[in-house]
C-alpha cells in the first residue's frame, strides 16, 4: 500500500498525515505521496520510515516507496 492510498483510506489531509508522522510541514507529506514518476517526489529518511510504519500499523512499508520493475 502506498502512503497516499493509506492517507485516502483514512480520509486524512496532508497536514494531519504530517502531524501523525512528525513531519515539519504538510508539503513534506504531500511529496511522499506523489507518484513515483513525479519530479517533486521524495522518499522519506529512515527515521520517518519507522514512524510511517508505526502510524500505518505496518500497512505502508519502505518497499512501497520504490518502483517495482517487472
Amino acid at each position: 500500500m502506498t502512503l497516499d492510498e493509506f492517507r485516502r483510506s483514512k480520509n486524512l489531509s496532508y497536514k494531519r498525515l504530517s502531524e501523525l508522522i512528525g513531519a515539519s510541514h504538510a508539503t513534506v507529506a504531500r511529496r511522499w505521496c506523489l507518484p513515483a514518476e513525479h519530479q517533486d517526489r521524495m522518499i522519506p529518511a529512515a527515521d520517518f520510515m519507522e514512524r510511517i510504519m508505526t502510524v500505518t500499523d505496518g500497512a505502508v512499508q519502505p518497499n512501497d516507496f520504490y518502483v517495482r520493475r517487472q
